[in-house]
């Protein structure tokens, strides 16, 4: 058994897969024995007020320690510089409480982005004097480049230099995209010293039945999830455009994020009597969206960076038997098409998406197939239970280690 503290910005009850892999990677590693603490920021992703309401708050209270804490930064959702702000305060709080600590942990845990939880685990590192694991679940600052939306480039220029020290001070790396690892061992990080472990499905997630279309009744194309600078979703609105004259196909978007105000105006003022755009609400609701659904869509920018990233929204429409349709590139779009769940147009081109729709519409047998063969492959390489034994190894290794040089000791005096 291993004390770990794991740091992450987002947790339980936040919507989204950042909060998602946190609170399934704390249940796991207490299910497998360890001891956990998780030292996290209250709950205000992607907006504090939603957490009022009850129905986010429908788990059991966790079998180990949440500390929550407090942030006077409030109003960062759409400005970049006061999420930089939060950031800021979010470290130092984490820092500040680290010192307060017993130092009887065994292990520091610590999730990003954004990579000043990274600092406050090198900080706690040092403080509690164990070792560092980092879950890298994107990369960062490029990510910012990859979108346009920061290019100050002192700043950035530090921000790589920071990110390179967290690197090398981690005694292991845990990514949850594969094309992740290049990137790293291209910052001088050995190979080895890295290991995958994707976002997972826990079981009631995999206990999820899908949904059966009615015959009569027109076909749903859902979006959910986060509407940021990394989501492109103007290809998804051309595409209902393109096919608002149809009356056997519906689009759906129930979103959050960065630019969701920005779409949801443009959709209203549009007037587009075949797309339905919703507040995101909690997890259970949201999963209810894409089961009623008849084909899930997902999409990213056309940046390098991008190409390297897993969505976690693939792996829960898979869960649910969806056929997926992608305006995606890079490890997205080749995870798709090898799991045969769905088409890829690399080009992000409206027609091609309109023309995978037109063929899903057309054929139920098809959509089922590719459903079937998503939630196969999810089965088969998306479960928690089976995926978290990645970390729960490099625990173990670890402690092996230790105990072989604590025996060996004695013999060199």
């Amino acid at each position: 058994m291993k004390k770990i503290l794991l740091l992450a910005q987002n947790y339980y009850p936040e919507i989204g897969s950042a909060a998602n892999r946190i609170t399934n990677m704390a249940n796991e590693l207490q299910a497998l024995g360890h001891e956990v603490t998780v030292l996290t920021m209250e709950p205000s992703y992607p907006n504090r007020n939603m957490y009022k309401d009850s129905r986010f708050w429908e788990q059991d209270k966790p079998p180990y320690r949440v500390i929550r804490l407090k942030m006077r930064t409030r109003k960062y959702s759409h400005n970049l510089y006061n999420r930089l702000l939060l950031y800021t305060e979010m470290m130092y709080k984490f820092i500040r409480t680290v010192r307060r600590l017993n130092p009887e942990y065994d292990y520091i845990l610590a999730s990003t982005p954004a990579i000043f939880v990274g600092m406050a685990g090198m900080a706690a590192k040092k403080r509690l004097k164990c070792p560092l694991i980092l879950d890298v679940r994107d990369l960062w600052p490029d990510s910012l480049l990859g979108t346009g939306a920061f290019n100050h480039r002192p700043i950035i220029f530090l921000a790589g230099w920071i990110e390179k020290r967290i690197y090398r001070a981690a005694k292991h790396i845990v990514v949850n995209s594969e094309g992740f690892k290049p990137h790293i061992v291209s910052k001088g990080i050995e190979a080895d010293k890295i290991s995958f472990m994707p976002n997972s499905l826990n079981n009631k997630d995999i206990e999820v039945k899908p949904s059966l279309h009615k015959d009569n009744e027109a076909l749903t194309v859902v979006y959910t999830g986060n509407v940021g600078l990394a989501q492109d979703l103007d290809i998804f609105l051309k595409a209902a455009e393109l096919m608002s004259k149809r009356r056997d196909v519906n689009f759906k978007i129930m979103g959050y994020g960065y630019r969701y105000k920005e779409l949801k105006d443009r959709v209203n003022q549009a007037g587009m009597d075949n797309l339905e755009i919703i507040d995101a609400s909690n997890k259970k609701e949201a999963v209810e969206a894409v089961n009623q659904a008849d084909i899930a869509f997902v999409s990213l920018i056309p940046q390098r960076v991008f190409d390297k990233v897993l969505p976690g929204k693939i792996v829960d429409y898979m869960s649910m038997g969806k056929p997926i349709i992608g305006a995606v590139s890079g490890y997205s779009a080749d995870l798709i098409l090898q799991a045969k769940c769905g088409f890829v147009s690399e080009a992000r081109d409206p027609i091609a998406i309109v023309e995978f729709i037109e063929k899903l519409l057309a054929s139920k047998e098809l959509r089922m197939n590719l459903g079937r063969s998503g939630y196969e492959y999810a089965l088969q390489h998306f479960q928690w239970q089976r995926n978290i034994s990645i970390l729960d190894q490099i625990l173990e290794n670890d402690y092996e280690q230790e105990n072989l040089h604590v025996r060996l000791e004695p013999l060199y005096k």
